[in-house]
Parts: C-alpha cells; sequence; structure tokens
C-alpha cells in the first residue's frame, strides 16, 4: 500500500516538481562540470604564458558555493512543499495512516524524485562536459583539443555530495509531519484577502523604505565627494561604516518597499477612479494588493537575490572589460623596449631572421618639474612633483594616432598636456583656489628652468605614449608641450623609447616569442632613474644600468602577447565560474517565484470559476493573470537590477570609469532569462485557473 501510495504521489505531483527539478538539475550539471574540470588532465596542465594555471583553489570555491546556494533551494521549496500539503497529510490521517508511515512515503518520494534529478544531471553533466571545457579554453583564449572522457572522479563527488544534501532534505521533510497538528491538518491557516485601508503605520514605513532606497542610491553616487568629508571628520575607519550604510539602507528599504510602499501604490491606484474601474483593472489591483501582502518577504529575498547575482556578474564583466582596457594602454606595441635593450632585441631579430613591420623611436627629455592637482580624496590638493619626461606636441600627436588611434591635440603657445596615473575620476580639474584664477584656465606647470616661461595644463589624461610601465615606477610624471619650447628646454637626462610592431605571422612564431619572453624575464637586464645632485632646489636625473639605493627602476621590455594570453587565460576562467554560478542562481531564484506563484493558483481556482460564472470571459481573465504576474516578477527584478547598477557604477568609480557597456548587456541577458520564468509561469497559472466550468481537472 505505501508503495502504491508512494508511486501515485510522485506521478501526481510531477508538474508541481518541475521548477524545482529544472534548478536541482542545472545546479547538478554546473556542480558537475566544475568537478570535471579539476579533475580532467589536459585541462589541469594548462601552462600560458609559461605559467602553470591552478584550477585547484578557485573551482572548490565555487563548488562549495554551488552546493551552500543548492542546500538553501532544496530547504526553502521542500518548505513550501510542505505547507502546501497540509490538507494531503490530515487526509492520510484521517484514512488510518499513521504518521510513522506517512513520513516514511514523503521520506521516500523526496529520494525520488532527487534520484531523478541527480541521474539527469549526471547524464547532462557527462554528455555536455567537452562542451563547457571547450568553453572554458575559448574564453581564456586557449587553442587545446580536448578529447571526450567521463571522469569517474565527477561522477562520485558530484553522487556523495547530492545524495546528502536529498537525503538530508528527505530527513527534513519527514521531521515536518510530526510537528503538524490533526486538527491545522484539516484546517490550514488561512490568509486573509481583505484589502485593508493603510493605516499611518504602514504609510510611514513605506516612505522610510523609498528614502532608505534613495538614500543609498546618493550615498553611492557621491561616494567621491562624501566619504574625503566623513574621513576628514571621523577618520578612516569611517569607510567600512559608510560602504556598510549603503548596503543595509538598500536592504531594509528594499523589505519596507514590499511590505508597505507597495500598499501605499495601489491605494492611490484605487483613488484614480478613471483607472480603477476600467475593464479588470479592479481584479488586478485587489488582487496584487493580497499577493504583495502574502509574498512580500519572499519577493524581498528574491530582488536582493537579484542584485547580488547582478552584481557579482556585472562586476566580473567590468573587471574584464577594465584589464583588457588597461592592458591596451600599457603596451601599445608589440615589443616595447628602452635604449638599454636596444642591442639585444636587434640580435634575436638577427637571429631570427624577422623584419618587423615598423619600429618608432621617441626621446624624452627628463626634467625636473612640478604641478598640483585637485583630489575629493585628499583635503586640499596633491602635488605632482619630481622628474617629468617631455615630449614635443608633434611627436605626441603623431604616437597618439599611431599606437591609440587618437586624433590630433591642439595647444596654444602657452599650453601643455599633462599625464598621470591616477584615476580621472579621483581628479578635479582646474584647482578652484589657489592653482588657477578665474580669468586663468589650467593648471600652472613649473618646469624648473629660468628660461622656460610659465606653462599652464588644459589637459590631464592617464594614455601615455608607449605605456605607463615604460616610464620609471614613482616617478610616472609626463607633459606635453608645443614645439617651440620644447627645443628651449635642457635635459637633465635623455632617454629613447622603441615601439615595435609586428605582422600577425610574426606573432604567431613561438621560436621569436619565446626569445623575447626570455629576454623580458632576464632580470639583469635593467634601468634605474637617480638623482644625481640637488642645488638651489633644482634636481638633477641620471638613467643607467647600475643598481643603486636610491634609483627608481622599470620595465625594459614589454611584450604584449603574452601578456594579453595570459590576462585572457585568467580573467576568461573566473569568468566561465562567475558566468554559470549566477547562471545557477538565476534558475534557482526563478523557480522560488515559479512555485509559490503556482501554489496561490491552486487556492484561487475557485475564485477565478466564479469570475467566469457572472460574465467575464476566458480573455479577459488571461489578460487579467499576464498582468498581474509580470508585476510579480517584473518589480523585484527591475530593483534588484538597479540595486546593481549602482553597485557596479560605484565599483566603476574607483577603476575610471571603464566601459559599462557589456555589464549593462549581462543585465539584458539577466532580465530576460527572468522574462521566460514570467511566460512559462504565467501559462501554467492560466492553464490551471481558467479551466472550462464543466471541467473539474484541477491542472
Amino acid at each position: 500500500m505505501l508503495l502504491e501510495l508512494l508511486v501515485r504521489s510522485t506521478i501526481n505531483r510531477a508538474r508541481d516538481y518541475a521548477a524545482y527539478l529544472m534548478a536541482c538539475i542545472m545546479a547538478i550539471v554546473v556542480y558537475f562540470c566544475f568537478t570535471a574540470i579539476k579533475t580532467d588532465p589536459v585541462l589541469s596542465k594548462l601552462k600560458s604564458a609559461g605559467e602553470r594555471l591552478i584550477f585547484g583553489g578557485t573551482i572548490q570555491i565555487a563548488s562549495i558555493i554551488i552546493i551552500l546556494f543548492a542546500a538553501f533551494f532544496l530547504a526553502y521549496a521542500n518548505l513550501f512543499f510542505m505547507k502546501k500539503r497540509r490538507q494531503e497529510i490530515g487526509m492520510l490521517s484521517v484514512m488510518g495512516v499513521t504518521r510513522l508511515q506517512i513520513s516514511v512515503v514523503f521520506f521516500a518520494e523526496s529520494l525520488v524524485i532527487g534520484t531523478i534529478a541527480l541521474l539527469i544531471g549526471l547524464f547532462f553533466g557527462i554528455f555536455l562536459s567537452k562542451l563547457f571545457g571547450m568553453l572554458l579554453l575559448r574564453m581564456m583564449g586557449i587553442s587545446v583539443a580536448i578529447p571526450f572522457l567521463i571522469s569517474w572522479g565527477a561522477i562520485k563527488q558530484t553522487t556523495i555530495t547530492f545524495g546528502l544534501l536529498f537525503l538530508l532534505t528527505g530527513l527534513l521533510n519527514s521531521s515536518l509531519i510530526f510537528r503538524y497538528q490533526l486538527v491545522d491538518l484539516l484546517h490550514p491557516t488561512e490568509f486573509s484577502r481583505k484589502t485593508r485601508r493603510p493605516n499611518w503605520l504602514t504609510t510611514i514605513w513605506g516612505l522610510i523604505g523609498v528614502m532608505l532606497i534613495i538614500s543609498g542610491y546618493y550615498l553611492a553616487e557621491h561616494i567621491l565627494t562624501l566619504m574625503p568629508y566623513f574621513e576628514k571628520r571621523y577618520g578612516y575607519g569611517i569607510d567600512f561604516a559608510y560602504l556598510g550604510m549603503i548596503l543595509w539602507f538598500e536592504i531594509i528599504g528594499t523589505l519596507a518597499f514590499f511590505q508597505a510602499y507597495t500598499q501605499i501604490w495601489l491605494r492611490l491606484e484605487r483613488q484614480w477612479k478613471r483607472l480603477y474601474y476600467r475593464g479588470t483593472h479592479l481584479l488586478s489591483v485587489t488582487n496584487l494588493s493580497y499577493r504583495f501582502k502574502k509574498n512580500a518577504k519572499t519577493l524581498w529575498m528574491i530582488t536582493i537575490l537579484s542584485a547580488v547575482t547582478i552584481t557579482a556578474l556585472g562586476s566580473a564583466v567590468m573587471i574584464y572589460t577594465f584589464n583588457q582596457k588597461t592592458l591596451r594602454e600599457n603596451i601599445p606595441a608589440d615589443i616595447i623596449y628602452s635604449k638599454f635593450q636596444k642591442a639585444d632585441v636587434e640580435r634575436v631579430l638577427r637571429e631570427q631572421k624577422v623584419t618587423p613591420k615598423r619600429i618608432t623611436t621617441t626621446t624624452y627629455k627628463i626634467v625636473d618639474a612640478q604641478f598640483e592637482v585637485a583630489t575629493p580624496w585628499i583635503n586640499d590638493s596633491v602635488m605632482q612633483a619630481g622628474a617629468t619626461g617631455v615630449l614635443p606636441l608633434s611627436r605626441y600627436n603623431m604616437l597618439m594616432a599611431r599606437q591609440f588611434k587618437l586624433p590630433a591635440t591642439q595647444l596654444r603657445p602657452n599650453e601643455a598636456v599633462a599625464m598621470i596615473d591616477l584615476p580621472l575620476t579621483m581628479i578635479k580639474m582646474p584647482h578652484r583656489k589657489r592653482l588657477a584664477s578665474a580669468s586663468q584656465q589650467g593648471i600652472p606647470l613649473q618646469i624648473k628652468q629660468p628660461e622656460i616661461p610659465q606653462l599652464r595644463i588644459i589637459h590631464i589624461r592617464r594614455l601615455y605614449p608607449n605605456g605607463v610601465p615604460v616610464n620609471f615606477y614613482g616617478a610616472l610624471n609626463m607633459a606635453v608641450v608645443p614645439d617651440q619650447y620644447y627645443e628651449q628646454i635642457k635635459p637633465a637626462a635623455i632617454d629613447k623609447v622603441y615601439a615595435l610592431d609586428l605582422t600577425p605571422k610574426q606573432r604567431r612564431n613561438k621560436q621569436l616569442m619565446r626569445a623575447f619572453f626570455n629576454l623580458a624575464h632576464d632580470t639583469k637586464k635593467q634601468s634605474y632613474l637617480t638623482t644625481t645632485k640637488n642645488e638651489n632646489g633644482f634636481k638633477r636625473y641620471h638613467v643607467t644600468t647600475k643598481s643603486v639605493s636610491n634609483g627608481i627602476n622599470r620595465a625594459d621590455l614589454l611584450l604584449r602577447k603574452p601578456n594579453q594570453d595570459r590576462s585572457n587565460a585568467n580573467f576568461g576562467f573566473y569568468m566561465y565560474i562567475a558566468l554559470f554560478i549566477a547562471l545557477t542562481f538565476m534558475l534557482a531564484t526563478g523557480s522560488i517565484i515559479m512555485l509559490k506563484q503556482l501554489s496561490e493558483a491552486q487556492e484561487e481556482i475557485l475564485q477565478y470559476k466564479t469570475l467566469k460564472r457572472i460574465g467575464m470571459t476566458y480573455s479577459e481573465i488571461k489578460r487579467t493573470i499576464y498582468f498581474q504576474i509580470l508585476i510579480i516578477f517584473l518589480l523585484p527584478i527591475i530593483l534588484g537590477t538597479l540595486h546593481a547598477i549602482f553597485a557596479i557604477r560605484l565599483l566603476s568609480l574607483f577603476l575610471d570609469n571603464p566601459g559599462l557597456q557589456l555589464v549593462y548587456i549581462v543585465c539584458g541577458i539577466f532580465i530576460m532569462i527572468y522574462f521566460v520564468f514570467y511566460l512559462v509561469t504565467a501559462e501554467i497559472y492560466n492553464r490551471i485557473v481558467n479551466i472550462p466550468l464543466n471541467d473539474d481537472a484541477l491542472y
């Protein structure tokens, strides 16, 4: 009898478990593929730019995250199923089935569902593991053939991990049965569907929620001006309190939004008579008021999880974009080297019989100079002083056009351009207090030579000709002056930098790139910038290959391709992990909303039958259902996306505003996935409640 009861119960609940199974299967597939990557003999031994990529630690952390979230989802979903089936448990008790027998049935049912999910997940995991591995290599920019292998270690680990999870879930389900009284089971707690007028406490709580959300956005958007103000008054320890304030404002504000503000909004809709009594809007507003009241905490949880997911994925995409942008800026040619590496580079080219596409020579005059810039992170301003490389405007325009495809810069006789290695989001220009008067634009540039007239900086940029690393670390300033002034400058030292461009075929020459790679890692070939004399405030500089205690070193040979390969491999790997963890979160959170809505559909069959008896058509009911489900899905996703966008924008300020287009595309894809969940949920909901009057079937 118990076996027959188990089979019938599992078959009857198959449709209810569809979304639950889908999320479980996805988690199992992702976990299996991660584990298979860690144990794959090809992937685990990859090398990029001479450095071994270690997968184990990162994969292990990702696997733990998936397991923790899967455990949370399983516990939540099963609690939901048990609450939904309280009457079924009560009826079985009345029929004489003991609680122990019922608990055994529910325990076995959980194991059956878990076994089905595990078998399907392992099947798709084995089938898709090679595809996922190829996708990983594609994202890492590595061309290696992966054979189709069945990882028995991954199968064993996945089976044990998820088997224990499903076992614990079954024990949880069977133990819950003993907590219910028979009276409560036969008469489950009813949730009032009355649309009560929000009282003054509800109004205040709702307005506080909106104010908290807006305040959190304001604090995030103005962090570069407000945080330094608080640091000045309370010290640097206030930074964590400031960021924590933003976080808690959004968490508490979101809860108040769904608990109270939605009720205020719907009350205003009721007062708008022309809209409230139009078509089926009255029914929609009434049902939404009930749904928001009943599902406030669930919608709040979904919003926070969605915000965390989008923020994590968007931040990973933004950091990847920032890294690519920084790499292009730091090494704008295939090979960049100093005058001290010139002989070695020419020797390698001769040995490999390679004629480069182009070699560009740049001569810098190094002088002692200074200027001040204002920044919100410093109380007043920050002094940029010391060794400064000076370029003529004509050479600068040629290099920027060739290396960055930028238009030419125009300067008047007394104007200049400065380059500093600071995020431009942390710079204010011009300084309003002392650095420039109202009638004079720009920042004074003082080149410490009496014959040089005063120049004013009208542009501050982060793009360096030939990249930042070719300059001396700790003395990264560079200035561009009109050609006639450049000729008048007497340099303390002269430095030469060469930029070499290769053809695509030469870039693929492994022997050539290996020779340059070994040359770049020869630590004995380094140059230094030293201060040789200091008379009357004028510093003298010298560029040498001798290591000295007060010298500032630099990278004398930069290679774009090895650095790009290593960067693509590392960030592609982390992007791959972030993508699949985010996808797992999306499916689980979407499934939670779907399960909640479909459970309410069973409760509302009688209501919709009554509406059809009094004259509402099937199409009107369908439109009402689609509108209500859309609002339930739309609000948490839109609010969560807004939270994530402001969080990502906050991070972008510290990364000098890298391109956010790819981030917005990711957010759009996230919303599209939830839109698919919405369409599926609305269609199933409509089939449940919008059945013909003479049809007694529930689904």
